[in-house]
């Protein structure tokens, strides 16, 4: 199914399942990641941004418009987007292949082959994230370097993907 049908798919069963045709960017981005715990905060920002440039939502100030008919669409009960929508998204978003593994990934791989429990490593990232004002992957390097781990090799390569933000 090409990018843009799951787009458009994608939009229905979140518009559906609020039961509304318009809703804020906010209420969009917190009901995709923590009310359906579809995907993270931040593939739900770069879900919104390909949605947007791809003509499915219209942004009208702060609030979000269907730019199709989704009382029209037939989907499944229990729709859940497809896991590479997320990739996809971010690459139409950008206008860039797709990073092959999100460093904040590999960070958790490394905290979890070092003993530290996922949810610990990310409660910790998202204390540090929030009492800082960081990125979450800045955030998971300091978590790893607070435990003892060897950060050098990530550092820079957060620095480069930062900064092409």
């Amino acid at each position: 199914m090409p990018m843009q049908d799951e787009l458009v798919r994608c939009a229905a069963a979140f518009l559906r399942n609020k039961g509304k045709n318009v809703v804020t960017e906010k209420e969009f981005l917190m009901g995709v990641s923590m009310d359906l715990r579809w995907m993270p905060y931040r593939d739900a920002q770069t879900l919104l941004s390909a949605m947007v440039k791809h003509g499915v939502l219209e942004k009208d100030g702060e609030y979000l418009r269907p730019l199709f008919d989704e009382s029209a669409m037939d989907l499944p009960v229990a729709y859940r987007p497809p896991s590479e929508l997320s990739a996809a998204a971010a690459k139409a978003a950008r206008g860039t292949s797709a990073e092959p593994e999100d460093l904040f990934q590999k960070l958790m791989g490394t905290a979890e082959g070092m003993g530290i429990p996922k949810k610990t490593f990310l409660a910790s990232s998202n204390g540090i994230q929030k009492k800082m004002n960081v990125d979450i992957t800045v955030a998971g390097i300091i978590v790893l370097r607070d435990h003892g781990a060897d950060v050098s090799g990530y550092v820079g390569e957060a620095y480069k993907r930062l900064s092409v933000r």
